[in-house]
């Protein structure tokens, strides 16, 4: 009879440790969907960031006071790290952000008639967590300096959504 009871106990442990494995592994399951949205909602903030800060120091640039026949628009974004233009440096921008979707240093430019960067947007032809309104892709959301924006902001596509609608997608 002994023989008949440790036999039993041990197909209940079997049982016990396989339940234990399956909860455990729908329970990492779960853990890694919110790791994943999470990451996600970091990568979609820093996007944010990093393109305000890109705009921001391209509004700085047009504001900079120079001789004539000097544009206003940087020809590429490292001119934004340390502008000459008008006799002293002015640092716009601490350094040229990697954008957080792609993690590659090349962002899309959008450019004017001149030829000069006055926005950049994600490459990245991914669906956003959360989109802006009228914006399907993250290569949709524009980070430009409005026309005739005056110096400090003054009338700038501040936010993707804004930016996304007021401009055209480009490739």
């Amino acid at each position: 009879m002994r023989q008949g009871r440790a036999h039993r106990s041990r197909g209940f442990t079997y049982l016990t440790v396989l339940l234990w494995v399956a909860i455990s592994g729908v329970m990492l399951m779960a853990l890694s969907r919110a790791w994943l949205l999470e990451s996600r909602r970091e990568r979609d903030t820093e996007l944010k960031y990093r393109g305000e800060q890109i705009r921001t120091a391209l509004e700085a640039y047009a504001a900079v006071p120079v001789s004539q026949g000097s544009s206003r628009s940087p020809a590429r974004l490292e001119d934004l790290l340390e502008d000459r233009r008008s006799g002293q440096v002015v640092r716009h921008l601490r350094r040229v952000w990697r954008d957080p979707i792609t993690n590659s240093r090349e962002w899309g430019l959008l450019k004017d008639a001149n030829g000069g960067i006055v926005g950049v947007f994600s490459r990245s032809r991914k669906v956003p967590l959360l989109a802006p309104v009228g914006t399907l892709t993250y290569a949709e959301w524009r980070f430009e300096v409005a026309e005739g924006a005056a110096p400090g902001g003054e009338g700038a596509a501040s936010t993707p959504a804004a930016a996304a609608i007021n401009s055209p997608a480009r490739p």
